[in-house]
């Protein structure tokens, strides 16, 4: 009934509860190298915590370039492009995948975080009208 209230829990439970995308992320990074040997769920979690902070960061700069008069367009294209960037040279690296491997796991990746963004506002949802 009370939709202020509501939106206020779900901010305040919002960044409270953002370590929860760490363990909700771990299956699907799993999914997403399966078939690379090597790599444990220790590898996979270190990732996923140090893409979780990039994207973090990424998103308050692009919050404090948005707040600039004229200039929300950029907020939206750092928040667009930056990412997926990213992920791909993450990928690369970090598990030592070639050009075209890369690219593809990262075709897994993003729509792996679509379903993990999902699963995490339903949560913070149904947190939020307790």
């Amino acid at each position: 009934k009370n939709r202020k209230l509501m939106t206020y829990k779900i901010k305040s439970n919002g960044y409270k509860l953002a370590w929860v995308l760490i363990p909700l992320s771990l299956p699907f990074m799993w999914f997403v190298l399966i078939g690379r040997r090597g790599f444990y769920l220790y590898d996979h979690a270190v990732f996923v915590t140090y893409s979780i902070s990039f994207m973090g960061l990424l998103a308050s700069l692009a919050a404090l370039v948005g707040a600039i008069p004229g200039l929300p367009w950029l907020e939206a294209l750092l928040l667009a492009i930056i990412p997926p960037i990213h992920m791909f040279r993450h990928l690369k690296v970090s598990y030592g995948l070639g050009r075209w491997e890369a690219i593809l796991r990262l075709f897994f990746l993003l729509m792996s975080v679509n379903i993990v963004l999902f699963v995490y506002l339903i949560v913070l949802l149904f947190l939020g009208i307790l």
